[in-house]
């Protein structure tokens, strides 16, 4: 079995350059909509417009970027706060096209100032060094080896053995058990999994952690594998999205929310609401670039497949949330520390969300799972109240340095989200996987989900938008 999140890099169907694939048919302009204004949308709306097709999008929402939001200054004068979409890796191709194509500055977080910081690792009321996580991981290390060298390379519904199965119905949380890991490590390997993909271990397939957890250590050890987390946006990914929005030049129509797909003998209905009453349009081709967890309550009128209709009445996703607290000083800085933490505290994991950024300092508290659903339904303050008291013992001084200031995220009550980003559940690498994006005659999905190298990363959406507009030019040559 390869690593899920290697799938795809440096493979040829990477970022399509400005004006690619511009050649399409000369008969009568067709009608293409889009459905969502977040990364996926908006990227399959550019290439597009682009290759001089003309497209509507409707956004359910009053603001273009969906699960990416970025707010300047509500912790501190000039801070920029990622809510939803943070960190690009070095791997993901076709959201640094998109940075260079628009000319946006990145923060890189493996800059030399940076090299000499060190990620937390806290349990038990103690640090853990990362040469004692790769010592303790070794054993471990070697069992995952050999199971994954009996699976299949590429995993998905249509292509798997029956050894696979067995594997994809087993949870994390059993697969430790069977693999004999306990002790601190099994609780990193907990709030990490959990956190990665929003769900606790024990709802979630192992493939999920075997697709991705690192198996070779020699270069020092990454919890998630190739997943680098290097860069962000300097003033915010949320540049991204408004950057691909004004390139549309007024064709995205906010507060449009989708509530039936129609099929019809000369293309497809689209039926939305708005505050001012409902309104239908028709269209030759639809992207649905939104969440199948909204899409599942869409009435769809269509032939769909069953594979279709399962993926999106089934697919998992996570819970995951952000709790952030402005603060006056980055004390883990001066102890040595780079604010990168797994811990067996109430908050699980969490970051320096304010890294490299001029003005004050902020964390990021990151749950997932039953946590982070609480986190949704509780009170926000005493939870702050209570995750910066836990910090203090990891990063002394932390609880004196708060400012006052915090917000959460609400991702998994969003309708217009209802989760955080997908997560495979146990048993659904071999009967979903792959389906997500397959079109359905001239109706394509884009997002986050329909990603199979790039599942729950802001790049997923950026490629699967790309891929949803290279198919309909292909559908007009």
């Amino acid at each position: 079995m390869t690593h899920k999140r290697k799938q795809g890099a440096g493979r040829e169907d990477t970022a399509v350059s400005p004006g690619a694939n511009a050649t399409r048919s000369t008969s009568a302009s067709p009608r293409v909509a889009v459905v969502g204004a977040g990364l996926a949308g908006l990227t399959a709306a550019w290439r597009l417009t682009q290759a001089g097709v003309e497209v509507t999008v409707y956004e359910g929402s009053g603001r273009v970027g969906g699960r990416v939001q970025s707010v300047v200054g509500r912790l501190a004068p000039g801070l920029v706060t990622e809510l939803g979409g943070e960190f690009i890796d070095s791997t993901h191709t076709d959201m640094l096209a998109l940075v260079r194509e628009f000319g946006i500055p990145l923060i890189d977080t493996q800059v030399d100032s940076e090299h000499a910081l060190v990620p937390s690792y806290f349990f038990g009321g103690r640090h853990y060094s990362e040469a004692q996580v790769i010592t303790e991981f070794a054993p471990l290390a070697a069992r995952m080896r050999a199971d994954m060298e009996t699976l299949s390379p590429d995993i998905s519904a249509t292509s798997h053995l029956p050894l696979d199965v067995e594997f994809d119905r087993m949870s994390i949380a059993q697969y430790l058990d069977r693999a004999g890991a306990g002790g601190w490590l099994r609780a990193l390997l907990d709030v990490a999994y959990a956190t990665e993909y929003g769900a606790d271990i024990g709802e979630q397939s192992c493939l999920n952690l075997l697709s991705v957890v690192p198996l070779d250590t020699s270069a020092g050890f990454s919890i998630f594998g190739d997943s680098d987390e290097r860069f962000k946006v300097l003033g915010g990914n949320e540049r991204i999205a408004h950057a691909l929005a004004e390139r549309l030049d007024g064709r995205v129509e906010l507060e449009h929310r989708l509530v039936a797909v129609r099929e019809h003998s000369t293309g497809l209905g689209l039926d939305f609401v708005r505050d001012s009453g409902s309104k239908s349009i028709d269209a030759d081709f639809v992207v649905l670039a939104i969440p199948f967890t909204v899409l599942r309550d869409i009435e769809l009128r269509l032939d769909l497949p069953p594979s279709k209709r399962h993926a999106i009445d089934m697919l998992g996703y996570g819970s995951g949330e952000k709790l952030i607290v402005g603060l006056g000083s980055s004390v883990w800085r001066d102890q040595g520390r780079d604010g990168g933490a797994y811990s067996d505290l109430a908050f699980q994991t969490g970051w320096d969300s304010s890294r490299l950024q001029e003005g004050g300092s902020s964390y990021t508290f990151f749950l997932g799972g039953a946590t982070a659903k609480q986190l949704s339904t509780g009170n926000q303050a005493t939870r702050a109240t209570e995750y910066l008291r836990e910090a203090d013992a990891l990063f002394p001084g932390m609880q004196q340095s708060h400012t006052g200031v915090s917000v959460a995220t609400e991702w998994c009550i969003n309708p217009l989200s209802r989760g955080s980003y997908s997560c495979y559940k146990p048993g659904q690498w071999t009967t979903l996987a792959g389906w997500e994006g397959e079109p359905a005659g001239n109706l394509f999905f884009a997002g986050e989900h329909c990603s199979l190298a790039f599942q729950g990363f802001m790049n997923g959406a950026v490629e699967t938008g790309r891929k949803a507009a290279e198919a309909i030019l292909a559908k007009l040559q």
